[in-house]
């Protein structure tokens, strides 16, 4: 078993998880890497293993698929054949960026998706709360897809029987029959009552068709004995006739003023439409230009130098922690407390060996005697974080630019590193041959001249004493 991440030595440590193991598969541009453990690593950092499926084709440009059948179980295929270790890494890599807490450094966080669609996390340890890296390929499949959406992690689903899954299939296609059976019998009833009414409807106006018919014969023969009637029936008729000249004005007056308001009403309907789709468009408008200053102001918090305010207090917690720990303090204590700094304000492993150079020889204080005692910490640091001679010499370089005073020791500092077997003579000659654009370099340079003539009149001494061998022989 590993810690969680695998970085951390401390075997006592509570969080653990197991080790990736892979198989290749097939050659050619048949090849495939199988990783037959994924469901048990992704349970022991509490993930979806298809989350880390994604992250190791994103990571890795290749394919990948992850599958979950009875008669297979859980099974993970990447394209092309890639070394276990590389998949530890990349674990390691995705604990980081979505299990850690940027507080605490421990994996007790809770990660969701807000509103927003942005992947934000709680610790359930230290309380601390805040955004995960929004920025990574994965980030758009976790948006789509949030923990708890039907393809999240369930620890309890993994661990249900298959008479259980069996059961809960029964019990839903049950559950949708008798749905069914009364959405049919609803139908029925509704059907029903619509054609009763249908029958209400046809037979109340069969009936009234009957009594107009009626009143018609009854007026037609009233209108001919009205013929045979004197003045008051001739009065009678045209007073009905006029009822009926005004009734049909009045009816045509209603028409024209119901017509008339239809027409406002969807004038009005259209204005509002035309005006509510202007407001949306302009605040979509605001939304993308606070997007826009939301990214830049991303981009500019991520370049951090060694010169600014954050990078400046980062160095005044270490040297602080450093002097409180005096003689007891450890490269273990040292690289942890570091390394959670690092994790923190989210600095590379050449401004980490800046803070570092900085918090041992505080104030300018570089010499080859503190050298020469603190090897084992610089030692640490650059096997750590596999840096090259050119990156971890910018940091020195870097303390020489903040420390201006320190320039007159560094000759005979850097030879101490020589002499410790920290920097290889090659290395030296070839990086100071050439030129950098790093802050200090041009003083560092200049200051170091007599060492680099000493290295290479060293160099032509030893090749001088090869030749009279030979020609001794």
């Amino acid at each position: 078993m590993l810690n969680i991440p695998s970085s951390v030595e401390d075997p006592s440590y509570r969080y653990k998880m197991p080790r990736i193991i892979s198989k290749k598969e097939g050659r050619g541009n048949g090849s495939k890497t199988g990783i037959m453990n994924m469901g048990d690593v992704a349970r022991a950092v509490k993930r979806d293993p298809v989350y880390l499926t994604k992250f190791f084709g994103y990571e890795l440009g290749a394919q990948s698929s992850y599958t979950n059948k009875e008669s297979e179980g859980e099974r993970v295929v990447i394209n092309g054949h890639h070394d276990t270790h590389v998949f530890q890494t990349l674990v390691d890599k995705f604990i980081e960026k979505y299990v850690l807490c940027s507080g605490c450094n421990l994996p007790e966080i809770d990660m969701v998706v807000n509103k927003k669609g942005v992947i934000v996390a709680t610790c359930k340890a230290c309380g601390w709360n805040g955004e995960l890296d929004n920025r990574h390929k994965l980030a758009t499949y976790i948006s789509k897809n949030p923990p708890g959406s039907g393809i999240g992690f369930d620890e309890e689903k993994g661990k249900k029987t298959k008479e259980d899954r069996q059961k809960e299939r029964a019990e839903k296609q049950k559950k949708k029959k008798d749905d069914d059976d009364e959405t049919a019998s609803y139908q029925s009833e509704e059907e029903k009552e619509k054609k009763e009414k249908k029958e209400k409807k046809e037979k109340k106006d069969k009936k009234e068709k009957k009594e107009k018919k009626s009143k018609k014969e009854k007026k037609e023969k009233d209108e001919d004995e009205d013929d045979d009637s004197d003045g008051d029936g001739e009065r009678e008729v045209k007073e009905k006739k006029e009822k009926k000249e005004k009734k049909d004005k009045k009816e045509k007056k209603e028409k024209k003023e119901g017509k008339e308001k239809k027409e406002k009403k969807d004038k009005k309907e259209k204005k509002d439409k035309k005006e509510g789709k202007e407001k949306k468009e302009k605040k979509k408008a605001a939304s993308d230009s606070e997007d826009e200053a939301s990214d830049k102001s991303s981009a500019e918090e991520e370049e951090l130098k060694y010169d600014d305010e954050i990078m400046s207090a980062t160095v005044n917690d270490i040297k602080e922690f450093v002097k409180k720990k005096g003689d007891k303090l450890t490269v273990a204590d040292m690289f942890e407390e570091v390394r959670t700094m690092q994790v923190t304000k989210a600095f590379d492993n050449k401004l980490r060996m800046f803070v570092v150079v900085s918090a041992l020889f505080p104030d300018g204080t570089l010499n080859a005697d503190g050298v020469k005692s603190r090897t084992k910490y610089i030692k640490e640091f650059i096997k750590n974080g596999k840096l090259p001679f050119a990156d971890w010499i910018w940091g020195f370089e870097a303390y020489l630019a903040a420390n201006a005073a320190a320039t007159k020791t560094w000759a005979m500092a850097l030879k101490a590193l020589y002499d410790e077997d920290l920097a290889e003579e090659e290395h030296i000659l070839k990086y100071y041959k050439g030129d950098h654009d790093g802050p200090g370099f041009d003083a560092s340079k200049k200051a170091v001249a007599p060492f680099l003539k000493w290295l290479e009149t060293t160099d032509d001494s030893d090749d001088d004493d090869s030749d009279e061998d030979s020609d001794s022989d």
